[in-house]
Order: C-alpha cells, then structure tokens, then sequence
C-alpha cells in the first residue's frame, strides 16, 4: 500500500461528511490500540477561532524547551501530512502506514458490530495520531480540537492544561444556536482538577465556564482578569506586545499577524507556563523569544510573493471575518485589493461576507475543493449585496488566473480554508498535490 492509497481508503471509507457525536467508538479503539493517548502530557486546545495558532505557539514552546512534541491539527490546508507533526515536521510515509494498518485492523473489528460502531474520518486520524506520537517517543503535545469538545475524538486526552480561546457562532447545527450552549460543548475538555485557560471575554460563555470549572474543581485563567497583553506595535510579519501573567515578558515579538495574534499567543502564554508549573520544568525567557518570533501558521494573513503579493487568510466564519477586516485595514490601509472567495454552505455566508466584501475594489467568487460546497452560486449572489464589482468562476485556478492577468498587485484569498489550501498549493508549487484529486 501507498501513502496516497492509504488517503483514498480514510477519505472513502471512513468519509469526513457524517458526524455521529459520542466519545464510545474513540474510547474503544485506543483501547484496542493500548491508550497510545496517555504515552505523553498534553496541552487541549479548543475555541471557535485561534486554536490552531494557539496549539502552534505552544508546539514551539515546547520544542523550544527541549520536548519532543506532537502536534495535531485539523482541518489541513494542503497536505493530510500537516495534521500530524513531530516537532513541527512531517513523519515519514512508513511511519503514516505503518500507524494506518495499526488502527484499520481494529477499526474493522469494530465495523463487524453495525454503522454506529464504524470509527469515522475523524476518529480513525485521531488514533493514527496517538499511534504516531507514541512510536515517535513524544514527551509533549499540543491537540486541537477537531469540532466543539465535549464529543470531540481527541477528548480521550488526559491533559495537563485545557484551553478554550473564544466563543463564537459556528457548527450551530452541531453545538448549539446560543453562545452559552457552544460554551458548554467547548467546555467539555476540561478535566478534574486541571488548569483551565480562557481567552473569552463575553459574560454569557465565561458564566458557562466558570460554572464547569467549579464542577470540575478546575482553576480558571482568564484573559483580563489572570493575564494581559498591553503595548501592542503592529508591522507586518513583525508585531510586539508585553505580556502579564504568571510570568511577565516584555517586546515579544510575533510573526503571525492580526491584533487578535495578540490574544492568541496570550492564552498560549499562560497555558504554557501552567504546563510548566505541572511538569515541573522552567520557563525559559530566550526560549519562548525564539517560539514566538518563529511560529507561523499557514493560512492565516500569511503574506507570499510580492508581485502579486498573495495574502492566505482561512476566514471562514464571521468572527474569523472580522478579524480579517481589522487586519486589513490596520497593514493594508489605503491599498487596491482583489479578493477571490469561496465559502461552504453549512457557513454563515452572510455574516462573513458583509464584513470582507466591501473590503475589495474587486471580487471573484469561486467553489472551495470540497464536498460541502455545492452552491457557490447563492455566495456569489450574497456577495453582490456587498459588492459592485463581483465576478463568478467556480473554478478556483482560473478565478487566480483572471486576477492575475488583471494584474492586481494584491490579492486575498479567503473563506474557507478548503480554499486556501487549494490555491496556496497552485501559487507555491506552480501544481496542485495529487491529494485534492481524492479529497475533492
């Protein structure tokens, strides 16, 4: 078996689409595999948004101090590779095949028992995962969530810290239509008598969480109230901030961008030096200079090229689009923009595109390489309430292509991460990986 036909048998066989919320299937076969969860301390990272910058400042933290880490991340832009690291690099295809025959021998005992026992996508990666860390001798790692928390596959953790970033609308179909019950799903990660950090500063949500952390005789860290970012300088690719917490750090200096980086690293900070304190190790001031400046995530107002100059920004619902809009206008301030945009329909189309539309002197509107973008036709229709200037070109490489040959000097591409992944892929390597071809 290959690397790519191992993909084609998760994709198909095991298909991403259908959600059965529960953590018994997950439970059963890391049983079955010998917990390869409890084979390393752990930091749980959940929120509507900034988890994964959140889980890939404390992956670098924690290389930084000497750990071997893991980190899972989900969804990929590019690459499955990217889901699963070992100090922040791809494990090789032996490793991923030799962890996939692992988990498939029991994933298909447990299918023999009827469709409600059959490990999905995400609980068959989430094992792979595990199974990876602990063949790789990982000491720490860095989860994020895949979905909400309380049901989420990787909630088979016993982590030393939980996280929960922010609280926002999204997935209401799954958690909830108010802030309040997607706050208790996202606090469904928190564990007896372990530190609990919050980024989430509204009164509803944090009532819900405090009120699950007095349950769970969890200490509470929250933003504001526990720690602090002050003295924010932003420049592109090279922002500053102070920070106040258990330990207090002066001019960090932080690659990834957007005024809300700031609370991301913040609520990474804090967990970090939480997780220190429970594994006993020191913080390091150098070391955490030297994570902080070098942690970037893909995707996320990533700046490529100059002439274009693409910027990457996976806004794909509408507090990922506000952020997006103060970036803009805080880097961008004045210039011409060209916006090529795909959003999925199970997304608030609305809410995200009456933030970023207005934003570009031109827009195209195209299809994100996935099977829960069906109708890219209602986002184009949706965007020319916001838009004069609107264009539709479901294919995402030919939309690139028109703004391109408009010469535009700057270009977005946003949405979706779907999207993203795919035109990030074009732009990079001048070719798509053979990958889309099975996952579209």
């Amino acid at each position: 078996m290959t690397y790519l036909e191992m993909l084609e048998y998760i994709y198909k066989e095991r298909p991403s689409g259908k959600i059965t919320l529960g953590l018994e299937r997950i439970i059963e076969l890391c049983e079955l595999l010998g917990n390869p969860q409890h084979s390393f301390r752990s930091v749980h990272v959940t929120g509507t948004n900034g988890k994964g910058s959140v889980t890939k400042l404390l992956s670098n933290l924690m290389i930084e101090h000497g750990f071997q880490t893991g980190a899972y991340y989900s969804p990929h832009l590019s690459s499955f590779k990217e889901r699963i690291l070992v100090n922040e690099e791809f494990v090789p295809d032996e490793l991923y095949l030799e962890c996939f025959k692992e988990v498939q021998k029991f994933a298909k005992q447990m299918d023999q028992k009827g469709e409600a026992h059959k490990p999905s996508f995400f609980e068959f990666t989430t094992a792979m995962a595990f199974c990876i860390f602990q063949r790789t001798k990982v000491e720490t790692g860095a989860i994020e969530v895949g979905l909400g928390g309380r049901f989420d596959a990787t909630n088979v953790l016993k982590s030393d810290v939980a996280v929960i970033v922010t609280v926002g609308y999204d997935h209401m179909h799954i958690l909830g239509d108010t802030l309040e019950k997607i706050a208790f799903e996202k606090a469904g990660i928190i564990k007896d008598s372990i530190p609990t950090v919050c980024g989430e500063t509204k009164p509803g949500p944090v009532e819900v969480i405090k009120k699950v952390c007095e349950e769970k005789r969890s200490e509470l860290h929250l933003l504001s109230r526990d720690f602090i970012y002050e003295n924010m300088q932003m420049k592109l690719n090279k922002n500053r901030f102070d920070f106040k917490g258990l330990k207090n750090f002066e001019g960090l200096e932080l690659t990834l961008n957007g005024e809300h980086q700031f609370l991301n690293a913040s609520v990474a900070l804090q967990a970090f030096l939480l997780f220190a304190d429970r594994m006993g190790f020191e913080v390091k001031e150098e070391a955490v200079r030297r994570a902080l400046k070098k942690t970037t995530h893909p995707g996320r107002f990533e700046v490529v090229g100059e002439k274009p100059r693409y910027i990457f920004d996976g806004a794909h619902n509408a507090p990922a689009a506000a952020s997006l809009k103060k970036a803009v206008n805080t880097y961008l301030q004045g210039e011409r923009l060209a916006g090529l945009v795909g959003i999925l329909d199970d997304k608030d189309k609305v809410g995200v595109l009456s933030q970023i539309a207005p934003l570009f002197q031109r827009l195209m509107i195209t299809r994100p390489v996935s099977h829960r973008a069906t109708n890219p036709q209602e986002t184009y229709e949706i965007a020319r309430r916001y838009n004069d200037n609107v264009s539709f070109e479901p294919d995402p490489v030919k939309a690139l292509e028109t703004l391109k040959e408009e010469r535009w000097s700057t270009i977005i591409i946003t949405g979706s991460l779907y999207l993203v992944g795919y035109v990030r892929d074009y732009v990079l390597d001048g070719k798509l990986e053979p990958e889309w071809a099975i996952a579209g």
